[in-house]
């Protein structure tokens, strides 16, 4: 196997049931690869900084795509970045702050904006998520681009306002499910796949040289995408058609990459 960048999904991937961080047993793997040349890419909905403290151990030898594939940062810096039209994103903010069922989080390149209806929801996203977030009014108040618009909502609510709220933006932005109780807004050509074909035309990788770990359909443009496909057993549904390889845990199938390496 000839490799040069593994992305790795969080939520459900490298992060199962309720675990909040990494397990100490990614850490000295990331080494392993990068002393072989290979990089090491976290590629989630999560906020950058989130991304970063996550991986703090092995954080200045790590790319990473957040945002869901918005936003790829490299040694502390944009390596790419998609953002929406001004005009369009205040208006999906309002749509998604009318919606009586729905928290909504607005994606900075280092924090969240949250206009938050109930009081748990900021602990929530600070302390649970591990978000940095700046509370405002009005998402007239952001004065940066945005990258990304997120609803919560409660499970049984998800997909009558997801239905809604795509006939509203249809074919004027991209709406992807992130787990059963977000679902993201993201400026059209947004994906992690999109983002990997970026990284590889500007570091000169070639999708047969990279593998993918993902688990839900924000993953599937990365696992289309790249050479090496792995699909976690757990994954939702809707992507068991996927050609990819099975993969119980990732830190074991990264032990058997390694051995190949």
């Amino acid at each position: 196997m000839k490799l040069k960048l593994i992305a790795c999904d969080l939520d459900g991937t490298l992060l199962q049931g309720e675990a909040r961080t990494c397990g100490s047993e990614i850490f000295p793997l990331i080494e392993k690869l990068y002393e072989k040349g290979v990089y090491f890419v976290p590629a989630s909905g999560r906020q950058y900084l989130n991304l970063k403290r996550l991986f703090a151990p092995v954080g200045e030898k790590l790319l990473y795509i957040s945002e869901n594939g918005a936003l790829v940062m490299h040694l502390d810096r944009p390596l790419t970045k998609n953002v929406f039209e001004d005009e369009l994103a205040l208006a999906i903010c309002h749509a998604v702050y009318d919606r009586p069922e729905c928290e909504i989080v607005i994606s900075g390149e280092r924090t969240g904006y949250v206009i938050p209806k109930k009081e748990s929801f900021v602990p929530y996203i600070r302390d649970e998520i591990g978000n940095n977030i700046t509370i405002i009014d009005a998402p007239e108040r952001i004065s940066e681009p945005i990258l990304k618009v997120s609803y919560f909502t409660a499970k049984e609510d998800r997909d009558k306002v997801t239905a809604a709220l795509l006939k509203q933006f249809e074919g004027k932005c991209l709406l992807v499910p992130s787990g059963n109780e977000w679902v993201d807004f993201a400026p059209l050509g947004t994906s992690k796949g999109s983002a990997l074909a970026v990284v590889g035309e500007k570091l000169g990788i070639a999708p047969q040289e990279m593998a993918a770990f993902g688990d839900n359909e924000n993953d599937r443009t990365m696992l289309e995408f790249v050479g090496h496909p792995y699909l976690m057993e757990n994954c939702s549904p809707s992507m068991q058609n996927l050609a990819a390889e099975r993969c119980n845990r990732v830190e074991d199938t990264l032990k058997k990459i390694l051995e190949e390496l």
